[in-house]
């Protein structure tokens, strides 16, 4: 049985996880520890950066400088290695490219649907304000 050392912080910090990507995100599942999906003008940069760098010999270290590379991310439910993070636009985004992929959108921590809508269309969220002019006050 041969040891495997990891030659990069990508490698490391993955720990032989599978990455799938998508069209427009990435999906990591960490055997036993969860998973999250990245959109991949994130993911692309931060996977690069990694896999020029040399691995510190502690997995764990490796996976969080590899994660705080990461400014927006959704978590699958059940996973303690990092909380869901972003704008709320881009998590909105990131939602509906899962969502046109057939993910079932349950299984993620995904802020409240209201929320994400709002992020999406300001405007709608809005209420609207009552175009009367100011009536002059009686006196």
């Amino acid at each position: 049985m041969s040891l495997r050392v990891p030659k990069n912080v990508l490698e490391a910090a993955l720990g032989g996880a599978p990455v799938k990507r998508y069209r427009e995100f990435a999906l990591v599942v960490f055997e036993g520890e969860g998973a999250i999906c990245v959109p991949n003008d994130v993911w692309l940069p931060a996977a690069s950066w990694a896999a020029s760098r040399t691995p510190s010999g502690n997995r764990l270290r490796d996976r969080g400088l590899l994660l705080q590379r990461l400014d927006v991310l959704v978590t699958r439910r059940g996973t303690a290695i990092v909380t869901t993070t972003g704008a709320h636009r881009r998590l909105a985004r990131l939602r509906e490219a899962m969502k046109a992929e057939g993910l079932d959108l349950k299984e993620w921590n995904f802020p409240p649907q209201e929320v994400l809508d709002q992020a999406l269309n300001p405007e709608a969220a809005r209420p609207e304000r009552e175009s009367k002019p100011d009536e002059p006050e009686d006196g």
